[in-house]
């Protein structure tokens, strides 16, 4: 296995799909509990509304478009296709990511 193949962009986004989820599995347990009012040892760690929403927004949209490229990835797109489209999703993300933060607290 070349290098770049082993450290190119196909790693990063597994990577960030894998984070990315684990993260938004910590702050659906974190969530639930809190809304439910169930004391947790992680209850120092309570965020206010904006910061929660801003938490959920960054690990939910890079998480989703990631998974749409991986989709396509099933069907057998190139990977130069690949490569591309991650870019644009990320580039997309970004710009989801200001606009709904833009939108909810402006």
């Amino acid at each position: 296995m070349d290098k770049e193949r082993a450290y190119g962009t196909g790693m990063w986004a597994w990577l960030l799909q894998r984070i990315t989820g684990f993260l938004l599995v910590i702050y659906l347990f974190l969530h639930v509990g809190w809304a439910h009012g169930i004391s947790t040892p992680f209850d120092f760690l309570f965020f206010p509304a904006p910061l929660a929403f801003f938490i959920l927004i960054l690990l939910a949209v890079p998480h989703a478009l990631n998974g749409f490229r991986v989709f396509a990835v099933d069907f057998g797109i190139s990977q130069r296709t690949q490569k591309i489209l991650f870019w644009a999703l990320m580039v997309f993300g970004v710009a989801v990511i200001i606009f709904s933060c833009y939108s909810r607290f402006s």
